[in-house]
């Protein structure tokens, strides 16, 4: 049984990010779990319930069900589709797109109905695949052949931050305006496409447009502080000064502790003080 030293580490900081990018994790938390000689045994990405997350730490520490061990079960002959399936979530959790593409195509052409999460998650990860190697119909076409998916808005955000980190900012903002007819009723859609456009300083009063109906989805919801955010900064960017500010002390009134939004309030005070002194 392996022993393992807990370190924590800042993904914000220069050793917390040499980790972060050596390992190629994606998102916070991430737990890695080395042997003594630096490998990795396994990693746990995000929040796990208390009971879930035991279990894991057990398998972890007696070298069950991690990649190591679904390959090599993988080569003695059990070749179904949890295992085939686990080997490629486990190689997309590191990042290691290639070998997990290989075992996503296994899985679909072998087992295609066998299990049909594992499908879907295989298909749209084949999708997002040929999409970042340069097919930028891939997850196009994805998105018109799985109408029901419960991963197509997640095929639409990929595109967005595809588009956004290459400054395409046509192809990003035809995307938006796809995503935005098919998910009218989402506030968390609305919210990045207000957020974004203040970001870039783009139809800011059609991104106030969007972020009023969001307000408005979501009264009594614990997300509307955020949005409440976001509206404030669209109306910053807008000059609108006065406003922005009642709309962030309504943010702060839902979340009293929260600093950032403090920080925002003082932001848009500081740029009222800015214009009232320009002015005279």
């Amino acid at each position: 049984q392996e022993n393992f030293i807990s370190l924590k580490y800042n993904a914000n900081e220069e050793i917390g990010n040499k980790y972060f990018k050596e390992y190629k994790c994606q998102g916070v938390p991430h737990l890695l779990f080395l042997d003594s000689m630096g490998n990795e045994v396994d990693r746990v990405i995000g929040f796990l319930p208390p009971t879930e997350y035991l279990i894991r730490i057990k398998d972890i520490a007696q070298k069950r069900n991690t990649l190591d061990d679904y390959l090599l079960r993988y080569e003695k002959g059990e070749k179904n589709a949890e295992v085939i399936a686990a080997i490629a979530m486990k190689y997309e959790d590191r990042n290691e797109n290639d070998n997990a593409a290989e075992y996503y195509f296994i899985l679909i052409n072998e087992y295609p109905v066998e299990n049909s999460e594992y499908h879907a998650q295989g298909e749209f990860f084949l999708a997002s695949h040929e999409f970042e190697k340069g097919n930028e119909n891939a997850l196009k076409n994805y998105i018109k052949n799985n109408p029901d998916s419960k991963f197509r808005l997640f095929a639409y955000r990929k595109m967005t931050f595809h588009f956004a980190d290459t400054q395409e900012m046509n192809k990003e903002l035809l995307i938006y305006e796809e995503m935005i007819e098919n998910y009218a009723e989402d506030p968390g859609v609305l919210n990045s496409y207000a957020w974004r456009m203040a970001e870039i300083e783009n139809n800011l009063e059609d991104a106030l447009l969007k972020i009023n109906k969001a307000v408005s989805l979501t009264m009594n919801d614990t997300r509307q502080a955020n949005i409440l955010d976001t509206k404030a900064e669209v109306l910053w960017k807008m000059s609108r000064y006065d406003e922005a500010i009642k709309v962030i002390e309504k943010a702060i009134i839902i979340e009293p502790e929260n600093e950032y939004f403090k920080d925002q309030k003082e932001k848009f005070m500081e740029s009222k003080k800015a214009e009232v002194s320009h002015s005279t």
